[in-house]
Formats: structure tokens, sequence, C-alpha cells
């Protein structure tokens, strides 16, 4: 067992450098737009653990380390499968490299194996079982969000709604904003959706691409989405977006939600005297 921690511990910096290049040509996904540099830490941190473990011989350090990275990789909507291939590449590097030193020692090759699959398997769970944990509690949040999304759609009038967004709007967020949408304009059998974007808390290309996306998918449940509230910084922004901004130029766009009811009660043939609207 010595012998082989002795080489492990040898050829640690070529066995790293060989699995980073293989998860390179495979081309795992989630590795795939990593920098070298961080890659490389990335195989060196399982081969360090794995070291750990060999000359504790156990599997706490894997099993620790994958804990960690699946709690980490599950809030980034990595596949495990992603992990666990790394994973698999690089204890098949020191298995070839093995195989090599000691082509006439099976007893050290037997010894190596056993200890891998040891550490493989006890790493492997910890790294689902945190993996899941993570995604659950991830799901909850989804499910809690998409709940006060919910509650923050506003009939204004039959016919008319106001969905009031606050924060960053992400890609995720984005796509729970338009599931909610969607939905209160077929329960509610709306005309009009405002969208009030005064309490969004940054606009660039990005969000105005979530937004035309909404807005494209609001019109095909027969509805005219209408954006109010928006700021001099989105404004500006829309501006300088070229083709995009002159897309999103095309929708209604009014200054505040007094204006985007006002237009929307117009448009349905409603009068709005000076005083409230009884």
């Amino acid at each position: 067992m010595q012998r082989m921690i002795d080489a492990f511990k040898a050829r640690l910096a070529t066995n790293i450098a060989t699995t980073a290049q293989r998860i390179r040509e495979v081309a795992v996904p989630f590795y795939r737009a990593m920098p070298d540099a961080a890659l490389r830490a990335t195989v060196m941190r399982v081969f360090a653990a794995a070291l750990a473990d060999l000359e504790a011989g156990g599997t706490r350090s894997m099993s620790a380390l994958l804990a960690r990275i699946g709690a980490d990789r599950s809030q980034h909507g990595v596949a495990v499968i992603d992990v666990l291939s790394g994973i698999h590449i690089g204890f098949q590097v020191v298995t070839e490299d093995f195989a090599a030193q000691f082509a006439a020692d099976p007893e050290a090759r037997l010894a190596w194996e056993l200890a891998r699959s040891e550490i493989a398997f006890a790493g492997a769970a910890s790294l689902a079982s945190e993996y899941l944990m993570a995604r659950e509690a991830v799901v909850r949040a989804q499910a809690e969000e998409l709940a006060e999304l919910a509650l923050r759609v506003l009939p204004l009038y039959p016919g008319i709604l106001v969905l009031p967004l606050v924060g960053r709007i992400s890609g995720e967020r984005a796509d729970q904003i338009t599931e909610v949408l969607l939905a209160a304009i077929s329960r509610h059998r709306c005309r009009f959706a405002l969208l009030d974007l005064s309490g969004v808390a940054a606009f660039d290309t990005e969000v105005a691409g979530h937004l035309m996306r909404a807005a494209g998918a609001v019109r095909l449940l027969g509805a005219t989405p209408v954006i109010v509230g928006l700021t001099v910084l989105a404004a500006r922004t829309i501006a300088g977006l070229g083709d995009g901004g002159a897309a999103l130029g095309q929708l209604i766009t009014l200054a505040d939600l007094e204006s985007g009811l006002r237009y929307a009660l117009t448009r349905m043939g409603v009068s709005w005297g000076p005083g409230p609207t009884r």
C-alpha cells in the first residue's frame, strides 16, 4: 500500500495535467467553459482528497469534498453526471499510470482498485445525497417564488391586470414571471397586461431579451403587453441595444402605472374622467 501511495504522490502533477487534458478532449459540459487554471485546481482538489483517504485508509475526505461539490453544483444547475464523469476520468488516468508502473506487481494494482472503488463509491453517494437535498431546497424556493409572484398579479379592472416586478430578473426568474403572468391572463381573461418595471434593480441586454419573450407569449394569448415604469437607465439601455432596442421599442411603453391603466381603459372604451374611475 505504501508503494502505491508514494507512486500516487510522485505522479500527482503529471496525472492532474493528464486528467485536465482528457476532460477537455471529451468535452464534459460543465468543464467546457472553465478556464484551464480553474479546471486543474478542481482536479487537484479531488486528487488531494483521494490521497488523504489513501493515507488514512478511509473515505472521509472524498465524501466531504463531494458533499460540498454536490451542494454547490446543484445551485448552478450542473448535472451530477458531469461531476462524476470528471472524477471517473481522473481515477482512470491513475489506473492506467499504475498499470504501467506496477506491471510486475499485481498486488499493488489490486490494492489501488480496491481503494479506488471504496473512495469512489463513498464520494458518489455523498455527492448524490447533497445534490438532491440542495435541489429540493431550490425547487421549494422556486415554488415559493412562484407563489409570491402569483400574489403580486393584481387585477386592476375587468380585462386589465398588473404585475409589479422587483429586484433582478435572471433567466430562471424570467421563466417564472412568464409562467405566472400567462396563467393569470388565462384565468382572468385579460386583454391588457401591465408589466411595471419601476422596481427592477438592473436593466441590460439580457433583461431586454427576457422582456421581449414574455411580451411575445402574452400576445399569443390574445392580450396586449404594456410596459410601464421604465427608468431613465432602462430607457438609455434600450436606446443602445441596436436592433434589439428597436424591437423592444415597438412595445407599448408608458411612464407609469396610471398612464398604463388610462391607456388600457381608453382602448377598451371605458371613459376616464378627471376623478377616480367608478
